[in-house]
């Protein structure tokens, strides 16, 4: 069975999903980010994960399954945090999308657009991490209690065996 530290998951995050572009987010937010919110993926998974020392490796075995929800909640709160940056930098004194004079052209990015994509993105990211944690509770649940003829016959040493429902004829 493969563990992963918090650290492994923060270099996988920068590599594949940011291209290891430094303009978006850093190594040191990413595992910051992840260390500093195990919490929030216990609450979600019902686990007790906590970062035990500075390799930041969570205790007990943090599996691939666990990796993916905590990689999805990383990009929802990348994504919506995105989404609120664009949305304060908007200025609705200066509201043009392209001026054109003769042969010159100035277009301006549409923040609105820029915005509306950020917040699909962390849609997308929110609703595959949901995906995943039920999947992983419904899966990683335990049964509580056996009812019915799921559970083993007694004997009742007369040639019958007890069953919840009734009495059935024994060997």
């Amino acid at each position: 069975m493969i563990s992963y530290s918090v650290e492994d998951l923060s270099t996988e995050i920068y590599q594949n999903e940011f291209d290891s572009d430094t303009g978006y987010a850093s190594l040191s937010l990413i595992s910051g980010w992840l260390e500093n919110n195990v919490g929030q993926l216990n609450t979600k998974i019902y686990s007790s994960f906590y970062v035990q020392n500075a390799n930041f490796e969570p205790s007990g075995q943090f599996k691939q399954e666990e990796r993916s929800i905590y990689k999805q909640m990383y990009l929802y709160e990348f994504y919506t945090k995105k989404t609120r940056q664009v949305l304060r930098g908007i200025d609705s004194s200066v509201d043009f999308l392209s001026l054109r004079e003769g042969d010159t052209m100035i277009t301006r990015t549409n923040k609105n657009e820029l915005a509306k994509t950020y917040r699909s993105l962390a849609s997308d990211a929110r609703e595959e991490m949901e995906k995943l944690v039920a999947s992983y509770n419904i899966y990683q649940a335990a049964p509580v209690q056996v009812a019915g003829e799921d559970g083993s016959p007694i004997y009742t040493g007369s040639g019958y065996f007890y069953y919840p429902y009734g009495y059935g004829l024994g060997p």
